[in-house]
C-alpha cells in the first residue's frame, strides 16, 4: 500500500474505494473540508446506508457503522493515501492527495437535465433569425432589431428560470439523499 508521503497508484485509490461505504466517508469529508469527529461522519454514513436522516439513526446502526469505519474502512483510505485517521482523537480528515479525487455525483442535475444543449440550440436558432432579419429575408424581416433583441433576451431569460427551478429542485431532492457516485482520477 501507498505511504502518506507517496501518491496512491491509481488500482490502490480504486481498490480503496470500490466499498460505497468508503465513497461515503470521502464525500462527507470533501463536503466538509476539515477534520470531522468520527462519530459524526458515522452517523451520516449510517442515514444514507439506511435511507433515513441523522435524527433517526438508531444506534445499532451508528455503532455498526462506527465500528466498521473504525477497524476497516478508515484504515483501509488511510492506507490508500486518502486520509488521515487519528483514532486516539476519533478525527477523520482528507490528505492532500484526496484533491485529486473527483467524487461526482452520477445524478448531478449537469448531467441529468442537457441544459448545455437546450443554450446552444437556442444561440444556434438566434443567430439564424439574426442572419436573416440582416439578410432581409421574410418572414424575419417583418420585426425590427430591436424586436428581435427583446424576443432573444426573454427566451434567454424564461429558458434560465427553468435552469434555476430544475437546480433547486434537484437540490432538495438531493440534500438528504444517500449521494450516488462516478469517480474520477486527475492525472
Amino acid at each position: 500500500m501507498a505511504s502518506q508521503s507517496t501518491h496512491p497508484s491509481r488500482d490502490e485509490v480504486f481498490d480503496a474505494v470500490k466499498n460505497l461505504r468508503r465513497r461515503y466517508v470521502i464525500y462527507y469529508l470533501q463536503r466538509h473540508g476539515g477534520p470531522v469527529e468520527l462519530g459524526d461522519l458515522a452517523e451520516q454514513v449510517a442515514a444514507w446506508e439506511n435511507d433515513t436522516t441523522v435524527e433517526k439513526v438508531s444506534p445499532n446502526e451508528r455503532k455498526s457503522v462506527y465500528s466498521a469505519l473504525h477497524q476497516t474502512h478508515l484504515p483501509k483510505l488511510q492506507a490508500a493515501g486518502v486520509l488521515r485517521y487519528d483514532a486516539d482523537r476519533s478525527l477523520v480528515a482528507t490528505t492532500d492527495h484526496a484533491t485529486r479525487m473527483d467524487l461526482q455525483l452520477a445524478s448531478d442535475p449537469h448531467t441529468s437535465v442537457p441544459w448545455h444543449h437546450l443554450y446552444l440550440s437556442l444561440a444556434g436558432a438566434s443567430l439564424v433569425v439574426l442572419t436573416s432579419l440582416w439578410q432581409g429575408i421574410y418572414p424575419f424581416s417583418a420585426i425590427s432589431g430591436v424586436e428581435f433583441a427583446l424576443a432573444v433576451i426573454a427566451t434567454f431569460g424564461v429558458t434560465a428560470l427553468g435552469h434555476t427551478y430544475d437546480l433547486r429542485r434537484w437540490r432538495r431532492r438531493a440534500n438528504d439523499a444517500a449521494p450516488d457516485f462516478i469517480l474520477e482520477l486527475d492525472d
